[in-house]
Order: structure tokens, then C-alpha cells, then sequence
């Protein structure tokens, strides 16, 4: 060959320059391959130009990357239709490399390249019409291109041709032809694309659900780096529908991807130092977390420092920090937060005291049949808390809370019921709702409702039933409750302990 190539055979001088560009057979030398192919490209061949420019593109030992060098070399390779060089121009363009950026530009050399079936041509030219860069907009336009370069075996196109067939861009939404190329990308390597994979399993999209296989995908998207699949690989890890429940697992991927600035992921371990799922309790382990997703704008991390800083765990107390971060997560729309600004201005802890500001909070939530919200609304009507005092609207305000199972608004109710405030007495009424309240562990409802047994009030006397009330109360330490259980005959404080 070199004999061949010594005597000006331009095939054999452009073989012995990529030899020695590769080392294949010989000491790689870059500079040797330059020379070689130097003479080819001078005298007009297509193939020695493009390669020559593409060593002054990368650049390489000895050589200095070049742009404009290299470009002097693809264009003339291009002029010659040589798609390779026509898409390495279309990069130039669109990235702005020894050349003013000119996406418009681009698309006309990956066009020209894709026209001829040069596959990451035909996938960039498809981007950039998905993306309306350098052209208007054209999805449909922009499908076509990732397939042609999909069923060439471009892993990146399968992925983004599987996004098209999932959120119907350019084409009808296909879940089972998402799945079909996904699943290809994904085999091929692409960590996007077994993310996805994973995301698909999990839901039930295009395939059968099946959360073990979801953890599988989103492990081998972790394994590569992928941020959202260590996140949710972590997740799945606390997950028993995975099948593999491994908490020291699922904490080393969530910090791996919370490390790399994924909120999702700071926000999930947040919740699990704060609730201690599968780890030990550690109060600064947790705010250390939920401080990074609360800064994010995480509105439950928010939630969760604010109680930290309320309890002085793993923080110094400090209330008005406590009701910033709470008033943060309101404004996000959190219920429980929007409910504890509503009660920080109620009694002033953390603010100064606002009955105005309170109702307003209160009254968001009831609005939106919020039994909590309806509650505390309820209390500043009955009590005339920066409002005119009104019983009945506190009634029906407790009634609608205690028809949604709220058991301090089933005892107020009872308690009106009881006293006529705001509505008639009603004594059967009352202990319905007593007993509502009792059952879901209310003392004061037993203890009432032992009362209301004692004296046959509502209901028929039954003082077994009494003393067995009294009793739940008095486990609760309810000190009234023991006193009038021992005032009872000591044959129904027995039946009570059977």
C-alpha cells in the first residue's frame, strides 16, 4: 500500500493516512496522516478533504484545533455532495464555530446531508425543526426526519421519535409505538431512554405496569449517571410494590442525585429523615435536606423546616423563621401551610397578631370544603375574633366540617347541639356527634358522652356504657373523667374493664 501511495495512488495515500491517524499497523501520528492526506485533498478528492478537516476540527496531538481550517477543508468536500462534510458544516453553523452562528444556515447543510440518508444529519436537521430553530416550526417535518434516522439505528432518534409517540408531536399519540422505541434506545444504551422505560413501567403506559421492571430501567439510567433515574431509583428503593424493599440502597442513590442538585431527590430524603422511613431518626440529617428543597421552592420541604424550626429540632427554635418558610409554601397553595399561617396569625406566634390576615387564610381553605379551614373559621365566628360574632354561622360552618369526619368539629357540633348555640338543642343529636368524635379518640367527646349514658340525656341510661366511656377518657388522662368513673357502682366499673 505504501508502495502504492508513494507512487500517488490517491485511495492507497488516503488508506496510509488513516493509518496512521488510528495506528492501525503503525506508530498513530497525526502529523504523518496530514501530510497524506494533504496531497489527495489539494488535487480535489472529497473524502481526503473531509478527513483532513475533521483533525483540524478535533484538534489532536501536535495539531491545534482549528476551526476555520477545518472549514476550508469541508467545504470543498461538500460542494462535492459528500454528506459527511456537508452535516459537519451544518454543525459549524449552528454552533458557531469559526463562523457566525446561523442556525438557518445549518438546516440547509443538514438537509443536504439528510436528503442523502446521513443519519445524525437527518436527526439535528429534525431537532432543530422541533425546536423552531433557524425555521419555523414543523413537528410533523421533524417526526419524519427521527424516523428515517431511527430505522437507520440511531439510538438518539429512537429516543426522541419514542417522545413523539408518547406526547403526540407530529404524529397521532402511540403509547405501544413509544414503548416499541424506547425499549430499542434504551437496549442500545440510551440512559434517557431507560429512564423513560422505567416511567413507563411505573405507569402502565404502552406496556403492562410492572414496578419491579420500572426499578430495573431506572437502575441502569442511575448507573450511567442520569440524575432522574438515580432519583427515582432511590424513590422505588422504600417502594414494597418494587418488590425489593433496600433502604440503605434507595439513601445512596437519592443523595447521589440530590448531590447533583436534584430537588425531587433532596425533597424525598427530606421526607424520609423527617418520617424516619427505613432510616434512624436524625432531626439535622433532615433539615439539612429539607433545606436544600425548601430553598429549591419545595413547598412540603418548606412545611417540614418551618415545624422543625417551630419544635427547635435539629434547629434553634425560632418562630418567625418557622412562619416565613410556612407563608412560603401557602402562597404555593399548601393546605397545611396555608393553615398554619391562618392559626400563626390567629394567636400571634412567629407574627404579629392578625384576626383579618387569619380569616382570610381560614376562609381560602373553607371555601375549597377544607374541614380544618371550616373549623377554625368556625372558631373565630363563635368566639367574634376580628369578625362580628356568629353562632350560627360557626354551626354550620362545624357541621360542614364534621360531615367530612373532623373530630374537634363533630364535638363543638355536639356541643351546640347540647347548649342550643347556634342551633336548637337537639340531646340525641348531640350524642350522635359526640360518639362520631369519641370513636375517632376525642376525650372530651367521651368523657361528654359518658355523661350523656350517666344520665340517660340524648340516649337511654346506661351507665356500663357510661363507665366504659369515662374509662377511654381517663386513659387519656383525663383526671374529670376518673373521678366520675369512680363515682359509679362498682359492678359497672367492671364491665367496663372486661
Amino acid at each position: 500500500m505504501l508502495e502504492r501511495a508513494e507512487k500517488g495512488d490517491v485511495e492507497a495515500e488516503i488508506d496510509i493516512g488513516i493509518r496512521y491517524q488510528t495506528g492501525e499497523g503503525v506508530a498513530r501520528d497525526v502529523l504523518k496522516a496530514i501530510g497524506w492526506y494533504r496531497g489527495p485533498a489539494e488535487k480535489g478528492n472529497a473524502k481526503a478533504q473531509f478527513l483532513l478537516g475533521t483533525i483540524y476540527f478535533n484538534g489532536a496531538e501536535g495539531v491545534r484545533q482549528n476551526y476555520a481550517e477545518a472549514l476550508r477543508w469541508y467545504r470543498p468536500s461538500a460542494e462535492q455532495k459528500m454528506p459527511a462534510a456537508q452535516f459537519s458544516l451544518g454543525v459549524h453553523y449552528e454552533r458557531g464555530l469559526g463562523v457566525a452562528k446561523d442556525e438557518a444556515q445549518a438546516i440547509v447543510y443538514y438537509r443536504l446531508a439528510a436528503e442523502q440518508g446521513y443519519a445524525t444529519a437527518q436527526y439535528n436537521l429534525g431537532y432543530l425543526l422541533q425546536e423552531g430553530r433557524g425555521t419555523k416550526r414543523d413537528l410533523a417535518e421533524a417526526f419524519e426526519w427521527y424516523r428515517k434516522a431511527a430505522e437507520q439505528g440511531l439510538v438518539a432518534a429512537m429516543h426522541n421519535l419514542a417522545v413523539a409517540y408518547l406526547q403526540g408531536n407530529g404524529t397521532l399519540r402511540n403509547d405501544a409505538a413509544a414503548y416499541r422505541w424506547e425499549s430499542r434506545a434504551a437496549i442500545g444504551g440510551e440512559p434517557r431512554s431507560q429512564f423513560n422505560l422505567g416511567v413507563m413501567y411505573e405507569r402502565g403506559t404502552g406496556v403492562e405496569r410492572s414496578v419491579p421492571e420500572a426499578l430495573n430501567w431506572y437502575v441502569r439510567a442511575a448507573e450511567q449517571g442520569n440524575i432522574e433515574g438515580q432519583t427515582n431509583a432511590g424513590r422505588l428503593y422504600f417502594n414494597s410494590e418494587a418488590g425489593r424493599v433496600d433502604t440503605k440502597e434507595g439513601d445512596r442513590w437519592l443523595r447521589l442525585a440530590a448531590r447533583g442538585g436534584n430537588g425531587q431527590a433532596q425533597n424525598l430524603l427530606c421526607t424520609i429523615y423527617v418520617r424516619a422511613f427505613g432510616v434512624g431518626r436524625d432531626d439535622r440529617e433532615a433539615v439539612k435536606w429539607c433545606r436544600l428543597a425548601a430553598d429549591r421552592g419545595m413547598a412540603s420541604a418548606q412545611v417540614d423546616l418551618a415545624i422543625f424550626y417551630m419544635l427547635g429540632r435539629g434547629v434553634e427554635k425560632d418562630e418567625a423563621q418557622a412562619f416565613e418558610l410556612f407563608l412560603k409554601a401557602a402562597k404555593q397553595g399548601n393546605p397545611q401551610a396555608q393553615m398554619n399561617v391562618g392559626a400563626m396569625y390567629l394567636t400571634g406566634a412567629g407574627v404579629n397578631e392578625n384576626y383579618a390576615e387569619a380569616h382570610r387564610w381560614f376562609l381560602m381553605l373553607a371555601d375549597r370544603g377544607d374541614p380544618k379551614g371550616q373549623f377554625n373559621l368556625a372558631v373565630m365566628y363563635a368566639n367574634g375574633q376580628g369578625i362580628e360574632k356568629n353562632v350560627k354561622e360557626a354551626a354550620r360552618l362545624y357541621k360542614l366540617s364534621a360531615d367530612q369526619g373532623y373530630a374537634l368539629a363533630q364535638f363543638n357540633l355536639a356541643m351546640a347541639y347540647l347548649n342550643g348555640i347556634g342551633v336548637e338543642i337537639d340531646a340525641p343529636a348531640a350524642v350522635r356527634w359526640f360518639r362520631k368524635a369519641a370513636e375517632q379518640g376525642n376525650a372530651d367527646a367521651q368523657f361528654f358522652l359518658g355523661i350523656a349514658y350517666a344520665r340517660g340525656d340524648g340516649v337511654e341510661q346506661d351507665l356500663s356504657a357510661a363507665a366504659e366511656w369515662y374509662a377511654k377518657a381517663t386513659a387519656q388522662g383525663m383526671r374529670k373523667a376518673q373521678e366520675l368513673l369512680a363515682k359509679l357502682p362498682e359492678e359497672h366499673r367492671r364491665a367496663s374493664q372486661r
